[in-house]
Order: structure tokens, then C-alpha cells, then sequence
């Protein structure tokens, strides 16, 4: 990798807007230099961007698998294969997420995100796991399997905060045991995100109280009062956590744009609510991403079944919908031709907001100098033509 490296005649994507025939000097592997053009140091190896858009590397927080794999499959060969699907997706950090299932099969996930990282976080970063149950309402919990849904217990996921590394953790913060959960992940610096719950309002509000800060995938698998009708007697208690989201400015949340999930009403409504810097773009992804239609098992490969077709994964039923098989750049292009917003807001969303929720926005999120040179070419239609991390291409 040269020690410097120079993008040229791109269009910039900042996290307020665009600079046009752009300069993106990066010098042992940070951010040296992101602005209008100014010719670049003889010395540094040039990449002709020819016009197309020069954007920081996307982050998602909450992706389980794709091409094939889930991180519950915990082998090396299966964590390889994700990180580098995804980094041909423009994903250039990720939240490893789990599923609900055996005790022991979730701590070996993490076990192989610790010996990826130790291994050098070859395909992207992996930014601490999103332990995304078990402790979920079971009649929100989807396509989670249901025979492993259950309440917290401080021995069990005292075990997984050992284990580490932990981002995130999705829960449902009206279960028996849940407040000693939340002060122990805030206490360690992760994130305790409220999801796959029947939580009221006064629930979200005291979770908020205990340290809770997230909301898992707006929308899906959580209650909310915006369907009621008048039914004669007012119950100030029948809001749940969509109006937390909106109306509680300590609540940042995630939105799955695959237009699945999703109609674009419901995408736009949750932008002029809440905002760009405090909504996420996610992935949700699982191993059927990049996979022709099928069945594929979602979580452990005994996992729920997954029937995808035409580009949408439903259990078996046919009723739920069972995660996602878009990939980042995807969901940015459906969220911004949805919604109608510039490249710059949908990117930044996927990028600068996600890193603002994890904290580490002081080093990810945006081509600012100073920071890691992870970024991507981007053409009009979101297709990728390069990524790279911290100055080196991804192959």
C-alpha cells in the first residue's frame, strides 16, 4: 500500500452536502486531506474517481450474514465470506449480529468475532458484536426461534459481557430482569437498544432512566399506538415505542430501507420525525443476501426457515417477514429514491449517523481529516466500484 494515495475528480459526499471535482489525499491511512481541487503531492499514487462520487466507507450496525453465511455459523471461513460480500457492497464496518438460540452457539459467535479481529479485520472492521436477543418478548419475536426466547438471567448474560466484544444488545425492557441488564451494558460502554418488544411508553421512559439509547429496527417487531382509533376512553398508556422514538430526543433508531420492510410513507414520516442525524440505515441482512431464491435458515442453520423470493425472505407462512437480502449501497439507493433526499443525506445515514451511535465517530463515519480512510466510489445508481479501509483496497 503506498504511503500516500490520491483520489481525484470526484464528487465528494460530506456529511452536509457535496464538493464537486474533489481532491481525497489519504496519508498512512487516515484522511489527509478532503476538499475542492488542489493538485496532489507528486509522490502519492493517483485513482481516477472520472466523476463518480467519493463517499466514507458505509457502517452497518445490525447485519447478520449474507452470501451464504451467518455469524451464528462462528467458523472462520463463514466470518471471511460476510465481511468480504459486504465490503463489495461498500461496508467498510460492521456490528456482527447474533440470533437467539443456544447459550453455548452465541458465545461461540463471539469467539469468532474476537479471532476475526485478531486475525486483522481483513474484509472491514468489526466493531463489537449487536447481541440481538435472547432476552426478547416472545410474542414480538418474529423469526427468532422461539424455543430460546427467554427472560435475563444475570449468570447467563453476565457470561456474554465477558466474552465481549460487545457494540449493542437488543432487548425488551419490560421483562422481569431487564434493568440490572441495561446498567451492566451501559456500565461497559455498549449499547442497550430497545427491540422485539411490547414496551409501553412509561416502560421506554424508565429503560431510558436505567441507560437505554436505541431503538432496534423502527417499526418492526415493536408496539405503537398510530393505528388506534377513538374507542371512547382515552388510555394514555396504549403508546409504545415508535412515539418513544419520536417524541424522546435521547432514543436514536434504525430503519431497514429495502422497501420491503417499509413503504416509503412510513420512511418519510420517520425522517421528518426524528431526523438524519438520529436514524440509521441497516441492513438486517441474512445469509440469503446475494443468494439466489431459496430457503436459507435465519440465524443458526437450525435456525427459522426462510423462504426468499423475488428479493424478500418470509417465514414459511408466508406471514413475517424473516430479516433482509439487501446489502448497504442497496438500501441507500431504495431510501433515496423513496424519499427523494440528496446522495449525501441517505450516505451520511449509513455512514457519520451509525458511527455517531456507536461513539466512534471521532475515528469512522466521515471523510474528514483525521480520520480512518475508509471510503468508497459510488456512481448516480449506488453501484460500488471500489472500497477501501484505512487507505487499502478490499479485494
Amino acid at each position: 500500500m503506498p504511503e500516500r494515495l490520491a483520489f481525484t475528480h470526484g464528487t465528494l459526499l460530506t456529511d452536509a452536502g457535496e464538493v464537486r471535482d474533489a481532491l481525497v489525499l489519504v496519508e498512512a491511512g487516515h484522511i489527509a486531506y478532503a476538499g475542492p481541487w488542489t493538485a496532489p503531492p507528486a509522490d502519492a499514487a493517483v485513482i481516477d474517481a472520472a466523476g463518480r462520487y467519493v463517499a466514507p466507507g458505509l457502517i452497518d450496525i445490525h447485519i447478520h450474514g449474507g452470501d451464504g453465511s451467518d455469524f451464528m455459523d462462528a467458523t472462520p471461513e463463514d466470518v471471511d465470506r460476510i465481511f468480504a460480500y459486504h465490503a463489495r457492497h461498500g461496508v467498510t464496518a460492521l456490528c456482527p449480529t447474533t440470533a437467539t438460540g443456544p447459550h453455548a452457539e452465541i458465545l461461540a459467535c463471539l469467539d469468532s468475532i474476537n479471532a476475526y479481529r485478531s486475525r486483522g479485520n481483513r474484509y472491514g472492521r468489526a466493531l463489537g458484536a449487536h447481541i440481538e436477543g435472547p432476552y426478547l418478548c416472545q410474542t414480538k419475536r418474529g423469526c427468532h426461534l422461539p424455543e430460546y426466547v427467554r427472560n435475563p438471567v444475570e449468570a447467563e448474560w453476565s457470561e456474554l459481557l465477558e466474552r465481549g466484544p460487545l457494540a449493542t444488545m437488543t432487548l425488551a425492557p419490560e421483562l422481569p430482569g431487564a434493568r440490572p441488564l441495561i446498567e451492566a451494558l451501559r456500565r461497559r460502554g455498549a449499547i442497550p437498544s430497545i427491540g422485539h418488544s411490547e414496551a409501553l411508553y412509561h416502560e421506554i421512559v424508565e429503560a431510558l432512566d436505567w441507560g437505554a439509547a436505541h431503538a432496534t429496527h423502527l417499526y418492526c417487531a415493536m408496539t405503537d399506538a398510530m393505528n388506534n382509533r377513538w374507542r371512547g376512553t382515552p388510555n394514555p398508556r396504549t403508546a409504545g415505542i415508535v412515539e418513544a422514538v419520536y417524541l424522546e430526543e435521547r432514543l436514536s433508531s434504525e430503519l431497514i430501507t429495502d422497501g420491503k420492510h417499509l413503504s416509503k410513507e412510513m420512511m418519510i414520516l420517520a425522517l421528518r420525525n426524528k431526523g438524519y442525524d438520529k436514524l440509521a440505515i441497516i441492513s438486517d441482512a441474512m445469509r440469503g443476501a446475494g443468494m439466489p431464491d431459496g430457503e436459507y435458515t435465519f440465524g443458526p442453520r437450525h435456525g427459522m426457515v426462510a423462504v426468499v423470493k423475488n428479493r424478500e425472505a418470509r417465514i414459511p407462512d408466508g406471514t413475517a417477514l424473516a430479516s433482509s437480502v439487501y446489502a448497504m449501497d442497496e438500501m441507500v439507493r431504495v431510501f433515496r429514491d423513496a424519499t427523494g433526499v440528496p446522495l449525501w443525506q441517505a450516505v451520511r445515514m449509513a455512514s457519520l449517523t451509525p458511527a455517531e451511535i456507536l461513539g466512534v465517530d471521532d475515528q469512522l463515519g466521515s471523510l474528514r481529516p483525521g480520520k480512518a480512510a475508509d471510503l468508497i466510489l459510488l456512481d448516480e445508481a449506488c453501484q460500488v466500484h471500489g472500497t477501501w479501509m484505512a487507505g487499502r483496497r478490499i479485494d
